[in-house]
């Protein structure tokens, strides 16, 4: 199958310029969430539920083209093709690759600068503390939940590679991953939007990431949509987040415009405690 790939020497460099153009525009919109985490240290008002959705969902994706486009990709492993080809084939690919890395990052984030973490004074007598303790239980399940998801997928994928299965079980097992991935995408943004609407509050969330990302995802519908070897189950994935993230972003706008209307201008911790007593049953 790969000397059927390998007899292919076109390519368009538009599409190659785009796709570069997408790339960096991909990950100048990680950009604001992964320096806000940094400089506040604190992921409160981030579901773990959700960071696990997300990550899920884009690992399902990066195996899904990486499966579609494996001819391509061993053409250009055994130089077959040039640099410059490879590079515009498999824009995709890297693009989903990126983004994994992005996504990666934030959950490092995420579970690192998690307040339970670095408030160990509270107690089981201090309601904040029984919160904060609930949610951390939350998170080491989801970590362990992503070590044997990524395990499994990876394991798979090995096995149909080495085993050399047929062309069709291949593209029956990507086509697995993509609907896989379109379910947790269908769902990810769901705890999210409940944790944000239940604290009335944006939290850790980054307003401009998810301006640039929520029409960013449209875009990269289109593009992957026109990528050679793929098919409907690798971009349905940006479009359902794509349009669930829009939801979340109009969330978000409304609690801070209507905090700013209240004067509210909290610290990130302050902001936190106020929420946690309010809401003190907000776990997730």
């Amino acid at each position: 199958m790969a000397n059927e790939y390998c007899d292919h020497t076109e390519i368009n460099i538009f599409d190659v310029v785009l796709g570069v153009l997408i790339t960096f525009f991909l990950v100048v919109s990680y950009i604001p969430q992964i320096l806000k985490l940094i400089k506040t240290k604190n992921s409160y008002g981030i579901s773990p539920y959700a960071q696990m959705l997300s990550f899920t969902a884009q690992t399902l994706t990066l195996f899904n083209i990486f499966l579609l486009q494996q001819d391509i990709f061993d053409c250009c492993v055994l130089g077959k093709y040039t640099i410059p080809y490879c590079m515009g084939t498999l824009i995709g690919l890297i693009q989903v690759f990126i983004q994994w890395c992005c996504i990666a990052t934030i959950v490092y984030l995420f579970i690192r600068y998690f307040p339970c973490r670095a408030n160990q004074e509270y107690t089981a007598i201090d309601i904040q503390g029984e919160v904060l303790i609930a949610e951390w239980k939350v998170i080491v399940r989801v970590i362990y939940f992503l070590i044997a998801m990524l395990t499994v997928i990876v394991l798979l994928t090995l096995i149909s590679i080495f085993m050399s299965w047929d062309k069709n079980s291949i593209i029956y097992l990507a086509g697995i991953y993509g609907l896989g991935s379109t379910l947790f995408s269908l769902i990810q943004f769901l705890p999210q939007i409940r944790k944000t609407f239940v604290n009335k509050s944006v939290g850790a969330l980054s307003i401009p990431s998810m301006l640039i990302q929520c029409p960013g995802s449209f875009i990269l519908v289109i593009f992957l949509a026109i990528q050679s070897g793929t098919n409907w189950t690798t971009w349905i994935t940006y479009f359902v987040s794509g349009t669930l993230q829009g939801f979340l972003l109009i969330l978000c706008i409304y609690y801070t415009f209507k905090k700013n209307q209240n004067h509210q201008f909290l610290s990130p911790i302050d902001e936190y405690s106020e929420n946690e007593t309010n809401n003190p049953n907000s776990n997730v």
